[in-house]
């Protein structure tokens, strides 16, 4: 039997998906990692998702499209003693333009010494239901958003993921 264990394991180890490729945007003033299963998103794919939205400066998805990365600069002027205030914001935001959203967990946790605050939430889309993860930090005195979802059937895959993701946020 432990010889068994021991020649399964390996193939499930492998399988796991994580966030070791470095991404560096806004002049390198910002650096996460995220899998490799991410990729730039074409512009096409962009127009089916996100319709005339304008493009953030980093934009991911794997080949699917079930599972997204955004990450912008907003003009937002911010502090980092704001940020517990700036994260509820946002939620009366979501709760005010998306009836029906369904906050999982939220706060504020200092990530390689910056506050980040962060919001998981669930909401409908056209045909299913998604897994959202919403964080911020402030970056030269703006807000930095970083925006992760995927279809709820991946959530259990992908929310740690999501949670390295975020966790490697570093912010020079």
């Amino acid at each position: 039997m432990k010889l068994l264990t021991l020649l399964i394991f390996p193939i499930f180890s492998f399988g796991q998906i994580k966030a070791d490729q470095k991404i560096s945007i806004l002049d390198k003033k910002v650096e996460i990692l995220a899998p490799k299963e991410l990729s730039t998103m074409t512009d096409d794919a962009w127009q089916i998702k996100y319709h005339d939205f304008p493009r953030p400066k980093l934009a991911l998805a794997d080949k699917t499209g079930e599972v997204s990365l955004l990450a912008d600069l907003t003009q937002q002027a911010a502090v980092d003693s704001q940020m517990t205030a700036y994260k509820d914001f946002r939620i009366k935001i979501l709760k005010k333009t998306q009836p029906g959203i369904k906050i999982l967990v939220d706060g504020v946790k200092a990530v390689n010494g910056k506050y980040v605050g962060f919001i998981k939430f669930s909401s409908k889309a056209t045909d299913q239901d998604i897994f959202n993860f919403f964080a911020f930090a402030v970056v030269d005195g703006k807000i930095l958003s970083l925006s992760f979802n995927c279809t709820e059937k991946l959530k259990k895959t992908w929310e740690k993921v999501a949670d390295e993701i975020i966790g490697s946020l570093k912010i020079k």
